[in-house]
């Protein structure tokens, strides 16, 4: 297995966005790829006195011209979002704006060069930073904030009887946050695979990144552990703030995500400085601002996002890396796939900096 890139041009973007955005929404339709939201620090950075961004512009792709235009708005600006791309059509769920999250549902077309929005019923509670996938014509949301709590709560609708989302069997283990998600169908039955995630921790439970792969029995409501994300070396790696895509109903390809060992340690020294009661609430401010600094201004290379594009066998339980690639070295990007070809869209190269770079990739079998 192999994969053949190739980088689509920036010219369109323009102002903040030529900056690049994570969490956008993405879509793929009739070969069109489309772009919306997202979020950026276009000035200082948060520890520097700046402020996070969010857009509701949606962009599309010309080909022909190599040059992204605005194709319409979203409602609200916001990210953190899923979108679900299915042969089906595309679903824009959730995510949050800057002093809310999101329990919206959109279906996504396009007509007369302009993408439409099509609000469908509502998710049952508000989610930001979780998974989303579908599989004959059944949408599924998992792990995120669920009303601003991390969750282990997964949710389904029936696009045939879309007349509520269903709570489904929370899944097993620590909730997950910017998980990643693949549903496919083996041996006639319906499966969902959830990967990645990341948990900052609570008054009972310290933080920890998820390298449990949870496989849920979507007709017996039942999870069961099937694997662990585990390199060559035998250490875990993360997926968390990762893509991924599921592949000739065997396969779950996932690429980019924060580093286990540097960001698990990042999250772990906020939850201490948070955690102690020998520290007064300005002292925790001034430590927290200390780590800040110094966390946030690191070269990229610290940070050592996963450059990795690893295969997930789910017949035979093991990980294969296709390859090791730079450009896949991201987190929070947006990904939709088609037949043929998919789309790595945008992300952030090291927290705080985001890359304007969407890449087109086909998979080959050499």
């Amino acid at each position: 297995m192999k994969i053949e890139w190739s980088k689509l041009s920036t010219d369109g973007l323009s102002d903040n966005l030529a900056k690049g955005v994570s969490a956008s929404y993405s879509a793929l339709i009739d070969g069109n790829i489309i772009v919306a939201g997202g979020a950026n620090f276009p000035d200082k950075l948060g520890f520097e006195g700046g402020s996070k961004a969010l857009y509701d512009e949606v962009l599309m792709y010309n080909f022909d011209d190599e040059t992204w235009r605005q194709v319409g708005t979203l409602p609200q600006k916001s990210a953190y979002g899923v979108s679900i791309n299915s042969i089906n059509g595309t679903y824009w769920i959730g995510g949050n704006t800057d002093s809310t999250s999101l329990n919206s549902v959109y279906h996504v077309t396009l007509k007369d060069g302009e993408v439409n929005l099509n609000q469908l019923v509502s998710l049952p509670a508000s989610m930001d930073n979780f998974a989303g996938g579908e599989i004959n014509n059944k949408l599924f949301v998992a792990g995120g904030s669920v009303d601003g709590i991390a969750s282990n709560s997964i949710y389904m609708l029936d696009l045939n009887d879309d007349d509520k989302w269903i709570k489904l069997l929370d899944f097993p283990g620590i909730p997950r946050v910017q998980p990643v998600i693949s549903c496919l169908e083996i041996d006639g039955k319906e499966y969902l695979f959830l990967l990645g995630g990341f948990f900052t921790g609570d008054s009972q439970n310290i933080p920890a990144m998820a390298t449990d792969i949870l496989r849920f029995d979507i007709s017996e409501n039942k999870w069961d552990v099937v694997g662990a994300q585990i390199d060559d070396n035998l250490n875990p790696f993360s997926l968390g703030g990762a893509t991924a895509m599921p592949y000739d109903n065997r396969y779950i390809i996932c690429f980019g995500g924060v580093n286990h060992d540097v960001f698990l340690d990042a999250i772990s020294t906020q939850y201490a400085i948070g955690h102690d009661d020998n520290l007064s609430s300005d002292e925790k401010a001034i430590k927290n601002l200390e780590f800040s600094k110094n966390y946030m201004t690191q070269p990229i290379e610290y940070y050592n996002f996963n450059k990795e594009v690893r295969a997930f066998d789910t017949h035979l339980g093991v990980w294969t890396t296709i390859e090791s690639n730079d450009n896949c070295a991201r987190a929070g990007a947006t990904l939709v796939s088609g037949k043929d070809s998919f789309y790595l869209v945008q992300g952030e190269l090291k927290p705080g900096v985001r890359s304007p770079d969407t890449w087109k990739g086909k998979i080959e079998f050499e």
